[in-house]
């Protein structure tokens, strides 16, 4: 009998230290990262370390730009964190969009614009962002930049987010792990408003 209770003791011992780091490999796509970074500045250093080519600019370099003729903003999170919340005026993109996709449906809107890519934190967005900068570019943007620490960073920074019924507080927390590393927990919702 006391075989069992051991092997049971050494499953659930495995299965606690592996979680993270499988939520790590899912998120950034990569074993080199074993587990959730415990801050959105470790994240952030960690997702420019990861997408050099990519440009990070954060929220105060936007901000100014919300609203304008001169930025397209795209949100690359799945539909049910869009609605929750996204910045004023962001298209949102599945992040599993194709490259041939993306350009076929938003490649003619961003001669002489700023495009930013944004998701919770800047992986998935840098993604997207890395598949079609260079074409981006071609196609006259003036530049093509992730929202470094993503809609966290830009919560975190008390900058306004709306959702269908118009300006809310409300984030989703993409996930338990993750929602960690928003700022203002008392804020996180998974569900939008009705």
């Amino acid at each position: 009998m006391k075989p069992a209770v051991q092997i049971r003791r050494v499953t659930v011992v495995v299965t606690l230290l592996l979680v993270p780091a499988i939520a790590g490999i899912a998120f950034f796509g990569s074993p080199t990262v074993t587990r959730v970074p415990t801050s959105l500045s470790a994240t952030i250093e960690k997702i420019a370390q990861r997408w050099p080519g990519v440009g990070h600019i954060t929220s105060a370099e936007v901000s100014p730009l919300i609203g304008s003729r001169e930025l397209v903003l795209f949100d690359v999170r799945q539909e049910a964190e869009y609605v929750v919340s996204h910045l004023p005026g962001a298209i949102h993109v599945k992040p599993e969009t194709s490259r041939a996709t993306f350009l076929e449906r938003y490649g003619d809107d961003v001669k002489g614009k700023a495009v930013v890519f944004y998701c919770s934190v800047g992986e998935r967005s840098s993604s997207l962002a890395s598949r079609v900068a260079q074409d981006l570019k071609a196609r006259g943007a003036a530049a093509v930049d992730d929202l470094a620490g993503g809609i966290f960073a830009w919560h975190g920074d008390g900058r306004p987010l709306v959702d269908v019924n118009g300006p809310t507080e409300y984030v989703h927390p993409f996930d338990a792990s993750w929602g960690r590393l928003v700022l203002r927990q008392d804020l996180v919702r998974t569900e939008p408003r009705s």
